[in-house]
């Protein structure tokens, strides 16, 4: 699916060969559903649950459907950088039918529904993945039937083999050698960091990750499954961004991490909060490339965040939604970043609209920010600023989830671009002074209208030297401003037109 997460279309092929080996194809019937969101088998925390469905046609599996869904909550603490192992982040659910030749698992159901916090939702969600998985099995087979095909595995391989072809051709064109980049990051509160050996061997390439042992506390660990996701998607994005995404893509590549690492974590180590460390990876395989494929690589870009909001209505009832937004692209050779991307997942600005519909709050603000995209002969895409608060002054506290994404890592642009600005959380009064400022990330409680929660999202690093930016480009940044007059002047070096100059 071009639509879907990445890091969902890598592991849910992980996913399917684990439910099959719970389940064996040969003992699934018409109707079974299978389910897991075991983070070592599938998309790496409890949140993404994964449904796999069989596709009968004459009397036999044909194929398998399968669905990944990041679901709203999952039980377990409202506090992800506190956890210390998986048991304190929610409800695990091994592999296990919840479908039974067409009937749902009740027993199941009853289960998800007692240890999540809104229950409608999450239930309702799963109900949408099984409703998925029995759509595309009926297209699948009326598919089949029209071009009359008794099964898959001949398209299959056709689709596949020559994904890999196009994979092995492009990785040709990159020269031999072995390649490496450092970067450094701050999940917690402490600076780590994370080393790439990336070799280029006629037509494959192996990456050999060397990074810190895992985390006690602190929810930031990845699985191997998320670590590859993560490792090779980026290099798909290089070398064959015309072919659809599938296994015989990614058959080219070798992952390796060690194990008890932050990036190949072992159970029960915490990992709601994977995409703190998992993220991170695109910069260094594009980091190491960036002098054998320049015209193929990314700077960093300011990574996206959920913020998490939930407590009580007035009714008693229990609310817990989160706003996911982005910051800004990393600019390219060929072009400048884009502003408000969730990169490196491909989901959307979640809708204010829908926000405030379903969470009891207010947003006041949610403005891109001048001068936050990083400068270079390409600039960084901008980052942007939203602001919340209360919407009932009732007494009732509303926990916030304020865990910036960014807010001490300086990751530099490439081929002489500067990074974008940091991102920052914070609680502020409504004249904008700051009470607390929550660094890496804190669960805040809101009791009162005049708290403001303020959440920066990074902006994206520039790529190339500043120096060297086209004019008319630093006289449109400069009208709409992206940039401003100082930055043009002090960091691009350039005496740019007046803006009613530059508008004519």
């Amino acid at each position: 699916s071009p639509r879907a997460m990445p890091v969902f279309n890598l592991t849910l092929p992980r996913a399917v060969k684990a439910l099959l080996a719970r389940f064996p194809v040969e003992t699934l019937a018409p109707g079974d559903m299978l389910i897991t969101n075991d983070p070592w088998l599938c998309a790496g925390h409890l949140f993404d649950i994964a449904i796999v469905s069989p596709v009968f046609r004459g009397g036999r599996v044909v194929a398998l459907v399968g669905t990944v869904g990041h679901v709203a909550d999952i039980g377990g603490t409202r506090d992800s950088l506190r956890a210390r192992e998986i048991f304190d982040e929610g409800l695990q659910i091994p592999p296990m039918k919840i479908a039974r030749a067409g009937a749902d698992n009740e027993d199941l159901f009853a289960i998800i529904t007692e240890n999540v916090r809104n229950p409608e939702q999450v239930v309702g969600d799963i109900q949408a993945f099984m409703a998925a998985n029995r759509i595309g099995g009926q297209r699948l087979t009326a598919f089949m039937d029209e071009y009359g095909l008794d099964d898959l595995a001949a398209l299959a391989a056709i689709v596949q083999d020559r994904a890999e072809q196009a994979m092995r051709a492009a990785i040709r064109a990159v020269p031999d050698g072995l390649y490496r980049s450092q970067i450094s990051f701050s999940p917690v509160d402490t600076e780590l960091k994370l080393s790439l050996r990336l070799t280029v061997s006629g037509d494959t390439i192996d990456l050999d990750f060397d990074a810190p042992p895992q985390l006690a506390i602190g929810g930031v660990n990845s699985t191997m499954n998320y670590t590859a996701a993560h490792a090779t998607y980026p290099l798909k994005c290089m070398l064959t961004p015309g072919v659809r995404g599938n296994a015989g893509c990614y058959r080219a590549f070798t992952v390796r991490a060690p194990e008890g690492s932050i990036l190949n974590c072992t159970r029960p180590a915490a990992v709601a909060a994977r995409t703190r460390t998992g993220w991170y990876l695109a910069p260094a395989v594009f980091q190491a490339l960036a002098g054998a494929a320049p015209n193929a690589v990314q700077s960093p870009t300011g990574l996206p965040v959920a913020v998490n909001v939930s407590g009580r209505h007035a009714d008693g009832s229990i609310y817990a939604d989160h706003l996911f937004m982005g910051g800004g692209q990393g600019g390219s050779a060929g072009s400048d970043g884009k502003s408000g991307l969730l990169y490196p997942t491909s989901a959307a600005n979640t809708a204010i609209e829908v926000f405030e519909a379903r969470v009891p709050v207010l947003v006041e603000e949610k403005a891109f920010m001048t001068d936050s995209g990083g400068p270079g002969r390409r600039r960084g895409g901008m980052g942007q600023r939203v602001r919340f608060r209360k919407l009932h002054d009732d007494g009732l506290p509303v926990l916030a989830a304020l865990f910036p994404e960014g807010a001490k890592a300086v990751l530099p642009g490439l081929a002489g671009g500067s990074p974008g600005a940091l991102a920052f959380a914070g609680i502020r009064t409504p004249d904008a002074t700051l009470l607390h400022d929550c660094g890496a990330g804190e669960l805040v409680t809101l009791t009162r209208p005049g708290e403001i929660a303020e959440i920066v999202f990074a902006g994206g690093a520039g790529y190339g030297d500043p120096h060297r930016r086209d004019p008319a480009a630093l006289a449109a940044d400069l009208r709409d401003d992206r940039i401003s007059q100082a930055a043009a002047e002090t960091i691009y070096g350039a005496a740019v037109l007046p803006i009613a100059d530059a508008a004519e």
